[in-house]
């Protein structure tokens, strides 16, 4: 198997010699693949390419079109992971059910082709929660481990679940958080996370209540500048 350039349009392509009778030209994924038989040289192969030049792009042409389509940024903010802002890709395949793969930069998010000419605002946003979901699942656990070795108590349980506009709450010995909290830097979940811990001490912020939360976080005036529009 070799690999030859078309010296008109530059268009490249990858030789399979095989036992057939005959020359055939296909495109595969965006690839120009020619099989010959064994007996064709690569100066025949050449010209028939250059003879089958306007039907290759042409059909190059359509395919790079039709990923146009299949794929798609969305023009909304970026959403941000852990602090890091992604922008969303959109594709569209042969499956059943949304999917999403988080990408050096992108959020991709492959969708049934079917929704192809649906508004897809709802599911795009149900996706990326399924997503925040899934990462504070992975994070939060050994996050409030941390914390219990580091302020030598913890609550009776924690919970993930969706409370709204609250990132977080501290309710009868039970912390709460919001999976959107994974949106923000390490630095402001684990801010927020000893914010409640301190909770189960002291129930109102008084200033044993700030004197403990300044112990424990080490850039406490930082970060509380960054949180002060949150609420938790």
């Amino acid at each position: 198997m070799s690999t030859l350039s078309a010296t008109n349009d530059v268009i490249t392509y990858t030789v399979d010699q095989t036992s057939n009778s005959s020359l055939y030209i296909s495109i595969h994924n965006g690839e120009v693949i020619v099989k010959a038989p064994t007996y064709y040289t690569q100066k025949q192969i050449q010209s028939v390419v250059e003879q089958k030049k306007n039907w290759i792009l042409k059909h190059l042409k359509e395919y790079i079109e039709a990923e146009n389509i299949r794929t798609q940024k969305v023009n909304q903010k970026p959403i941000s992971i852990l602090g890091k802002p992604y922008d969303i890709l959109l594709k569209y395949e042969a499956t059943k059910n949304p999917t999403l793969n988080l990408l050096n930069k992108y959020v991709e998010i492959i969708l049934p082709a079917k929704y192809i000419d649906l508004d897809k605002t709802k599911i795009i946003h149900a996706t990326i929660a399924k997503m925040y979901t899934s990462l504070a699942k992975d994070h939060i656990e050994n996050m409030m481990e941390d914390i219990r070795h580091q302020l030598g108590f913890a609550p009776e349980d924690f919970k993930i679940q969706d409370l709204g506009d609250l990132l977080a709450k501290c309710s009868n010995g039970i912390i709460t958080i919001h999976p959107c909290i994974m949106q923000y830097s390490r630095e402001i979940i684990r801010f927020v996370i000893t914010h409640e811990f301190c909770h189960l001490k002291y129930k109102n912020h008084t200033k044993s209540f700030y004197e403990l939360m300044e112990k424990h976080i080490f850039n406490y005036e930082e970060i509380a500048k960054q949180t002060k529009n949150l609420k938790f």
